[in-house]
């Protein structure tokens, strides 16, 4: 014999019909995109036989590191609280770059730098660059140089030869009295009477052009690159 349903079970069978309903997940919105960061990072490889005198800092090797952000593009707000270290090291923000001066070892030039960009709110970057080469002054070594006599200048690239240019200067009153723009081959020569006497003489040379790789992948923004520039250094001094 059937029975009509009582009242209570009715109500029970609405309301579960209707809980499952009702227990649907909000639709969400999709995650958003971080904005891209506009990157320009610039290596110096740098090769200093002595610094501000003949016998100070002698053969020290770095490389200087410095580091753009800004937000979105080239003309974006620049980054200041991201943390940004190069081969484990913290640059340090200042004057809308991080920079910092990394010192290796002379006989073991890296010839790829890690980076690594933190910024709040979106995911990290960490990619490798090449340093392609390390330039390499030979001559003249640290010393005292009588002023009257001619001054050689020899260097080498650790690989990839290029032009470079040379400048000597008297490093007390800030007078250039040599300089070769575009030297190919390995080596110059201050003529005889040209350089300075009684004084510090800084000969410093440059790779004529830079190498200069675009940064490509959404983190970056259009026009994000690298630059490495190869130098080197020494000082003298004249009597």
């Amino acid at each position: 014999m059937f029975h009509r349903p009582t009242a209570a079970l009715a109500f029970l069978l609405v309301v579960a019909w209707a809980l499952p309903a009702g227990q649907e997940a909000p639709s969400r919105e999709p995650a958003r995109t971080p904005e891209p960061l506009f990157v320009r990072l610039t290596f110096y490889p740098t090769a200093s036989l002595s610094r501000y005198d003949y016998n100070n800092d002698l053969d020290l090797y770095e490389v200087r590191a410095y580091a753009e952000i800004r937000r979105g593009s080239q003309d974006g707000p620049v980054v200041t609280d991201a943390v940004v270290t190069a081969a484990g090291e913290k640059l340090v923000y200042g004057a809308d770059l991080y920079e910092k001066r990394i010192i290796v070892d002379k006989d073991r030039r890296p010839e790829e730098i890690l980076v690594e960009i933190a910024v709040k709110d979106r995911p990290g970057i960490k990619e490798s660059f090449p340093l392609p080469a390390w330039l390499l002054l030979e001559e003249p070594r640290p010393a005292v140089l009588e002023a009257d006599s001619a001054m050689d200048i020899r260097w080498r690239f650790s690989r990839f030869q290029a032009p470079v240019e040379v400048h000597a200067y008297d490093f007390k009153t800030g007078h250039e009295f040599f300089r070769s723009d575009f030297a190919v081959g390995t080596s110059a020569t201050v003529p005889a009477g040209r350089l300075p006497s009684g004084t510090i003489v800084r000969v410093y040379i440059l790779q004529s052009w830079l190498y200069k790789r675009f940064l490509a992948g959404t983190a970056y923004a259009r026009g994000s690159e690298v630059n490495v520039i190869p130098w080197s250094q020494v000082f003298v001094r004249t009597r």
